[in-house]
């Protein structure tokens, strides 16, 4: 096999980007909008329009876009917000999407309701993070709006193996490494994967050859946090907890939980 080496940095993101979708094509994301909207519905809320906080390349804004919604993406990795882009206006969707930090973003016009799906909450390793970003999303929220988010516990993240998945198909070939720090409580992912590179074109003979494949090398780390830490995040970014669930049901959350589900408001000034 051809291989080139890719660019040094471990940035998540970047060119995982290319293949992300194709990695998580078994996620029920139409499931978790259904879920959503159940949350909302159990508080007596309606939403026009929705923020999705770490839309990534748009799998959690769309459903949602595609209902009728008006819905603003925000993602820090402006790889996988191109692909969001390039999905929203295959399907002819009014989308914006926007690169910032969860930390420092801001929106234009005020939201109904905010959403942070698919642990990506858990990408903030510090609490006072977590905090920062509950604070933009309640300066994003209009009075009495709704922010809905999701976390792997401290249950779910130590209790990952130490393993090593593989995909592969034709093009691309990833190998995913799952490890756990007992004392800092997070949990890694390091990624190397091999894209299959475009065909170059010989200018002499008019003919393409095989572009070989990029070697790529990723590192996503998840901090686990538990229920209290959540609610002290929310209370310090001046949000009220209305409640926490086990996914995706309406259980409370409990010690052992793998996913948790935190609904939060903003206050009415």
């Amino acid at each position: 096999m051809d291989t080139k080496t890719g660019p040094a940095s471990t940035t998540p993101y970047v060119r995982f980007a290319e293949i992300y979708d194709r990695v998580m094509r078994p996620v029920g994301y139409e499931m978790w909008a259904d879920y959503i909207e159940e949350l909302v519905g159990l508080y007596g809320r309606q939403a026009r329009r929705i923020l999705d906080l770490a839309c990534g390349t748009g799998n959690t804004s769309l459903p949602f876009a595609r209902r009728g919604y008006e819905v603003v993406g925000v993602d820090q990795s402006p790889a996988m917000l191109a692909v969001a882009r390039a999905k929203a206006s295959d399907a002819g969707l009014p989308v914006a999407f926007v690169q910032a930090d969860m930390r420092s973003f801001a929106v234009e016009a005020p939201v109904d309701l905010a959403v942070c799906l698919f642990d990506s909450i858990n990408y903030l390793l510090e609490p006072a993070d977590v905090a920062r970003a509950a604070a933009c999303v309640r300066r994003a929220l209009v009075p009495d709006g709704l922010f809905i988010f999701d976390a792997n516990t401290r249950y779910r993240l130590s209790n990952i193996d130490d393993e090593i998945l593989v995909f592969d198909e034709d093009d691309y070939c990833l190998v995913w490494r799952n490890s756990y720090d007992v004392s800092r409580e997070v949990w890694r992912a390091e990624l190397t994967g091999f894209l299959r590179s475009r065909p170059r074109h010989d200018p002499v003979s008019g003919s393409y050859a095989d572009g070989g494949f990029v070697r790529f090398r990723e590192t996503h780390e998840e901090r686990a946090y538990g229920p209290d830490d959540l609610k002290w995040a929310c209370q310090q970014g001046g949000l009220e907890v209305l409640g926490m669930f086990t996914a995706f049901g309406f259980e409370p959350a409990a010690s052992d939980s793998s996913r948790i589900y935190v609904v939060a408001k903003r206050p009415p000034e």
